[in-house]
């Protein structure tokens, strides 16, 4: 009888933790087509690209995680961006594709910032929402860019390194999708899913 109450707690706990897996990985999921989406609206304040959001998706405007992680980052997206143009290898963030530098900003603050995130785990969802959502050969440059920041702050004890924005340079990795022309970003998300989805059948 004991041994059957175990078995059934430990069967609860796992389904709970796959729950809460889950549903933090749909919040990931929200906060990279928030991110996605400013770079169509630079100009507009983070609440109203949010407010947007929720008008045009089956968003809730209540969800705190989605809400102050995305609005974490876009306080951050200054240092964020200095921070992945020093470990990018030549490549300004201004190069990459949009899809790219959104999963980018969005694991490097993970990284960095959200403290009760481990760092391994933040890279491998980046890593899975690259595999969903970006081009097939961007998989292994957002990896190493994020375990070189992940790297870094080990050998620095945590402290953020000092570093100027990068000047202008060709790309070193010629193969990384640049930026894509003006489209409508959560279609284009989903085209770029649909597409890589077709590749790795």
């Amino acid at each position: 009888m004991a041994e059957n109450q175990k078995n059934h707690n430990i069967a609860y706990a796992r389904k709970k933790a796959d729950a809460a897996r889950e549903q933090r990985r749909a919040a990931r999921e929200a906060v990279l087509t928030l991110l996605f989406e400013t770079e169509y609206h630079e100009d507009d304040a983070p609440e109203a690209i949010f407010a947007r959001a929720v008008e045009a998706r089956d968003m809730d405007p209540k969800d705190r995680i989605i809400r102050k992680e995305y609005y974490a980052i876009m306080e951050k997206l200054s240092e964020i961006d200095v921070l992945l143009g020093h470990h990018a290898k030549g490549w300004r963030t201004d190069r990459l594709s949009r899809v790219s530098r959104a999963i980018l900003r969005l694991g490097a603050y993970e990284v960095v910032f959200a403290e009760k995130i481990p760092a391994p785990v933040a890279i491998n969802e980046a890593v899975e929402l690259a595999k969903k959502y970006d081009d097939p050969k961007a998989r292994a440059f957002i990896n190493g860019v994020l375990n070189a920041i992940k790297k870094e702050l080990e050998v620095s004890g945590g402290a953020l390194p000092v570093v100027e924005t990068p000047e202008a340079a060709e790309p070193e990795m010629s193969e990384i999708p640049v930026e894509e022309p003006d489209s409508d970003p959560v279609a284009e998300m989903e085209k770029t899913s649909e597409e890589s989805s077709a590749e790795a059948e």
